[in-house]
């Protein structure tokens, strides 16, 4: 690790010492949007030769729409300016001669494609993916297959993005992502983070699968970065989102915002739940020493997220310094559950013994309900000595107290008198605190700098854990009634405590059309586990390691864009992966941490290749990833009937694939989008109990079709097909199904209404096997979404761009 450490320095300091070419001619301008006065990012330049048309130099735009193309000789030269969704841009002819080595030429402004003088009407779309040096975009401007929704809708499109019956997002196969909001780290994890953000809210997502040395080392899949609308003209503004389904999923959320000059204030908030509803059917079968239990449980199942939400904050301008601050304060519901029916059959490996045959209806229940409250300070100052040299920090507080989740089971039998059931309470109190300080110098005027920066981060989380069983045998006093015996032995407490410190740095640069970034991090890393109770759990542990970033891009010539990416990542194990006791989610589902799991190591490569063909665009990515000391579930036998879920490292295992984004306007009015993935899994279990290497070639299929039936009417019909997937205890099943969405504008734009019918044919059906059961979901039918939008003042939301859609309709795969 050290030599690897020198080396990426040495590659740093010597990357710094290359010179731009004296002999070369250098054109520079500026490319806008003609319909928004916008930049235009990421649309090739071309400059050809006046005399036969030869490419002479080529380049990209930037965020700010500048681009820099050098030429290797004096001439006539014109330029040729194209992205996805505008006209073509020719320019005039120009001279190179000698004496000034830099030419400028007028700014160019960009025609969208179908752009109409009389009618005022652009109906062009943006790039489905735009792919930039260290991650790629997700435009989600005009999306309305995701009307309603959230976060998860819009990534649903993605490829190897995944939604499981529960709503829990995988990518490439793995759930451990980090969400970042505007930048900064969001305090829910996975998809409970993404699941709070209204789809109508977010600009675009950044997908980074190979984060660079600046960003925190945990995730295994990466990070994905929600970026919000934001008004930045003078004034008030805001819009106003009201949604409902015929499955009970309902809400209203609000963006407000005011600008006057340098100070801008926003305020958000949310009032919505989140609803989903699934037929049920479960067999388990579980052998404990002389008996074999079969259970059968059917019936329906049902979920839903209650989110009630409040931010406001506060940015201003002085003296080449942003200041911002803000506060938030959420309560959320999250409830799982329903009523069954449950048929156990009891068999005796003794012969003397006859089968035992109980019939029950029941249910069982899990609810977390939780007050949180967020503060978040923040500074971004440029120096004047140099563009692009700036300061920036931030820091932020989280609490989240009194937070209780609740499991409850109750099972009656054919008379209708209680057999059996449990309560269980684990109470949890949390506090976060986070906090950075970023530097960037430029070494160049080609886009060259140096970045460093220092990280802190500290979690620590209070709780205890309770438990009542009901014996029809006690006759005791009761918090919960009658029969409801608490079980002091299986009591349990925790404290938690994990703290981060890292130091990064990074060099970038361009040098024609190669660009590349190196980084490298340090990071100490702390954790704390205490317990009253269970002491041979209580531990310390700590360690310190380097988390090495390459990035490298080249444009080429005729027109596409390589890039070439790696970077080694960790996974710190979750809380209640290690929580030392046993909770019973339901009657025959126990829980029980593993306080020794180590953490995962992971190494990610990618390849990717993307081109834009005047309206249509093609991007591909090939990539491999390896994972050490894999986490994951396994499920043993615990007690009659009952099976207990725990973790462990299972081993490694591997991801080799290619994902494919294609975007083509067919006609003027019909865009057809086709998305991809293929890639071979593989696990090598080193822990050979009730567990096997397995492999599986997983891919999926995402074709969508958006038809535009005049200027206001919009339609998008979507197909998808998910391939089957494996652990090393399990399998799931493909699945397939169909989306057709609406959207009508109204009051000259200000106001849309979308309507979404999910599912249509009814054909989704989720299926998971692993060693001890079978579990069956199908989603009820129909599912339809209403979502009205209403803009007002001069709020203004970008048109085009690509729909997104959503697998997540099933519920009840957690058991």
């Amino acid at each position: 690790m050290r030599r690897l450490f020198f080396l990426v320095l040495a590659c740093c300091f010597s990357a710094g010492l290359f010179a731009q070419n004296a002999n070369q001619w250098t054109v520079t301008g500026k490319v806008t949007d003609e319909a928004t006065g916008e930049p235009v990012e990421f649309a090739n330049v071309v400059v050809h030769s006046q005399k036969d048309a030869a490419v002479a130099g080529y380049s990209t735009t930037n965020a700010k729409g500048a681009y820099s193309v050098n030429c290797a000789k004096k001439g006539d030269y014109y330029l040729e300016v194209s992205f996805v969704g505008y006209e073509t841009f020719k320019s005039a002819s120009f001279s190179l001669a000698d004496g000034s080595k830099n030419f400028r030429p007028d700014d160019i402004l960009l025609r969208p494609s179908g752009f109409e003088l009389e009618e005022v009407e652009v109906t062009g779309k943006k790039r489905q993916i735009v792919y930039k040096l260290d991650k790629k975009v997700i435009e989600t401007a005009g999306n309305i297959a995701a009307s309603g929704g959230t976060a998860i809708d819009l990534l649903s499109q993605t490829p190897s993005v995944k939604v499981d019956a529960d709503g829990e997002v995988t990518f490439r196969g793995s759930s451990g992502f980090k969400v970042y909001i505007d930048g900064k780290p969001s305090t829910l994890t996975g998809s409970a983070a993404l699941d709070q953000i209204p789809a109508e809210h977010i600009e675009n997502i950044e997908i980074i699968t190979t984060p660079s040395a600046r960003n925190e080392a945990d995730g295994i899949a990466g990070i994905i970065n929600v970026v919000t609308k934001k008004q930045l003209q003078n004034g008030w503004s805001g819009m106003l989102n009201v949604k409902g389904s015929t499955v009970g999923t309902r809400g209203v959320d609000f963006l407000t915002s005011y600008r006057k000059n340098n100070v801008t204030w926003q305020t958000t908030g949310e009032v919505a739940r989140r609803y989903r509803k699934s037929d049920f059917d479960q067999t388990r079968n579980v052998h404990t020493d002389t008996i074999t239990a079969n259970t059968h449980s059917y019936g329906t199942r049902e979920s839903y997220n209650d989110n009630y939400g409040l931010r406001s904050g506060l940015s201003w301008d002085k003296n080449n310094t942003t200041w911002s601050a803000s506060v938030e304060g959420r309560y959320g519901v999250r409830n799982r559950g329903g009523g069954l029916n449950y048929e156990d059959h009891y068999t005796f490996d003794n012969a003397a013994y006859s089968p035992v045959q109980d019939n029950y209806r029941g249910g069982d229940y899990v609810r977390l309900d939780e007050w949180t409250v967020r503060a978040d300070v923040g500074f971004d100052h440029s120096f004047t000595n140099k563009k692009g040299h700036k300061l920036t920090g931030s820091f932020f507080l989280f609490r989240d107290g009194d937070a209780m989740e609740f499991f409850y089971t109750d099972l009656f039998d054919s008379n209708g008198n209680q057999a059996k059931g449990h309560r269980a309470e684990e109470f949890e109190y949390r506090l976060t605190a986070q906090g950075n300080l970023d530097y960037i110098n430029p070494i160049n005027d080609r886009g060259g700098k140096f970045e460093a920066g220092y990280y802190y981060y500290s979690y620590t989380e209070d709780g205890d854990y309770n438990i009542w069983f009901y014996n029809p045998d006690y006759t005791g006093d009761s918090k919960y009634g009658q029969g409801f015996e608490y079980r002091a032995d299986l009591y349990a407490d925790y404290v938690f405590r994990r703290d981060v410190h890292a130091l990064y740095s990074i060099l970038s640069n361009v040098h024609g059309q190669f660009s590349y970034q190196v980084g490298l991090r340090g990071e100490y890393r702390y954790r704390k586990l205490g317990s009253e109770v269970a002491k041979d759990a209580a531990h310390v542990w700590h360690d310190f390691d380097l988390f090495p970033s390459i990035h490298t891009a080249y444009e080429l010539k005729t027109g596409g864009r390589l890039n070439l990416s790696y970077s080694r990542r960790v996974t710190q194990p979750q809380l209640f992966f290690m929580e030392p006791y046993v909770v019973y989610v339901d009657y025959s589902t126990a829980q029980c941490g593993n306080p020794k799991i180590l953490p995962e190591y992971i190494n990610s490569y990618e390849f990717t290749y993307s081109k834009g063909f005047g309206d249509h665009s093609v991007s591909g990515t090939l990539f491999h990833r390896t994972r050490f000391d894999k986490i994951e579930r396994l499920r043993i036998p615990y007690e009659t009937g009952v099976v207990l879920d725990s973790m462990a490292n299972v081993g490694n295992d591997y991801s080799t694939g290619a994902e494919v984004a294609t975007s083509f306007q067919l006609k003027k009015w019909w865009s057809l989008d086709i998305n991809g993935s293929l890639f071979d899994y593989r696990v090598k279990n080193d822990l050979k109990i009730n567990g096997t290497d397995r492999q599986s070639l997983n891919w999926q299929v995402a074709l969508n079709n958006n038809f535009d039936i005049g200027k206001s009417t919009r339609l998008r019909l979507e197909g998808y097909y998910v391939g089957p997937s494996v652990s090393t205890q399990g399998r799931v099943n493909e699945f397939c199904y169909f989306n057709l969405s609406v959207r009508q504008q109204f009051l000259d734009k200000k106001m849309t209404a979308t309507l979404n019918f999910r599912d249509i044919l009814s054909t989704s059906k989720y299926v998971r096997t692993d060693m001890y059961s079978r579990t069956g979901i199908q989603p009820h039918y129909p599912s339809i979404m209403l979502s009205v939008t209403y803009l007002f003042n001069n709020f203004k939301v970008k048109g085009g761009g690509n729909e997104r859609a959503d697998h997540d309709m099933f519920e009840g795969t957690n058991r």
